[in-house]
C-alpha cells in the first residue's frame, strides 16, 4: 500500500464483489451484501485490514473426481482437464521471504500456464485462495492478471465480478462462501467446475472455457497453480 498507493477502499471493493458473488450461491455462509462503507467501518483486527477484509472460519467439505480420460468419457457431466499445473515455494517463515510483492504463486502460475499453453490474458474465469482482500490483490499482480498496485483499483472498477476482465471467486471465495480449513482451497477447484461445466446457475460467466485455480498455505509460502479448461 506504501508503495503502490492502493487503498483500504480498494481493497474492501475486492470484498464487497465476493460478497456479491456469494449472494448468488444458496450454499454459501455469508449472502447479505455489504457495501465499502461497510467494510471498512468494521472492526479492525491487524491495520489495515478490518474484520471483513479477513476470510471466514467454517465448517465443512469438498470433493472432486479425477479419472484418466479415458474412464471421462462416460462421465455424466462434461469432462474437465487438467491442462496446466506448478509449484512454487520461497520460504517457510515471514522474514525469509525474499520479497512482499513476489510469492511462489509467480512461479506455480507461469509453470501451469506454460504446461498449458496459455496466458494469463487467455484465462476466462480465476478461483484464487483469498485469506485475505491484500494477499488476493498481491497474488492477482504477481500472477501478471493485472500490473503492479492495479489489482484493488480493478476490483473498485468492477473487474472481478461477473462481466468483468476476471471473474474471480465467483462462489464467494474464502471471505464470503467458506473457508474450511484445506477444504477451503478445494471449493475454488469445485467452482472452477462448475464454471466450465456450465451449471454454475446464477453465478455463470458466459462461454468459460479456460479456468485458473490457485491456492497457497502457510504464510503465503507454499503455492499451486492449476490450469483447467473443456
Amino acid at each position: 500500500m506504501h508503495q503502490y498507493g492502493v487503498t483500504s477502499e480498494q481493497l474492501a471493493a475486492i470484498a464487497v464483489e465476493h460478497r456479491r458473488h456469494a449472494g448468488r450461491h444458496p450454499k454459501a455462509q455469508k449472502r447479505d451484501p455489504i457495501t465499502v462503507t461497510d467494510v471498512v467501518g468494521s472492526k479492525m483486527i491487524a491495520d489495515p485490514l478490518h474484520m471483513l477484509d479477513c476470510c471466514l472460519i467454517s465448517d465443512g467439505g469438498a470433493a472432486l473426481v479425477i479419472s484418466s480420460r479415458d474412464a471421462a468419457r462416460n462421465t455424466k457431466g462434461t469432462a474437465v482437464e487438467i491442462l496446466g499445473a506448478g509449484q512454487g515455494h520461497t520460504h517457510e517463515h515471514i522474514i525469509a521471504a525474499p520479497s512482499l510483492v513476489d510469492f511462489g504463486c509467480k512461479k506455480s502460475s507461469a509453470t501451469a500456464f506454460a504446461r498449458a499453453g496459455v496466458k494469463a490474458s487467455d484465462i476466462d474465469v480465476a478461483q484464487i485462495y483469498d485469506s485475505f482482500t491484500i494477499t488476493l490483490a498481491v497474488e492477482l499482480e504477481s500472477i501478471g492478471f493485472f500490473e503492479r498496485g492495479q489489482a484493488g483499483a480493478a476490483a473498485a472498477a468492477g473487474e472481478l465480478g461477473l462481466g468483468g476482465k476476471l471473474p474471480c471467486n465467483t462462489h464467494g471465495g474464502l471471505m464470503s462462501y467458506a473457508h474450511s480449513g484445506a477444504a477451503g482451497g478445494m471449493f475454488h477447484a469445485v467452482e472452477a467446475v462448475h464454471q466450465l461445466r456450465g451449471n454454475a446457475d446464477a453465478r455463470q460467466v458466459k462461454d468459460a472455457k479456460l479456468a485458473f485455480v490457485h491456492g497457497d498455505g502457510g504464510i503465503l509460502s507454499a503455492h499451486c497453480s492449476l490450469v483447467l479448461g473443456v
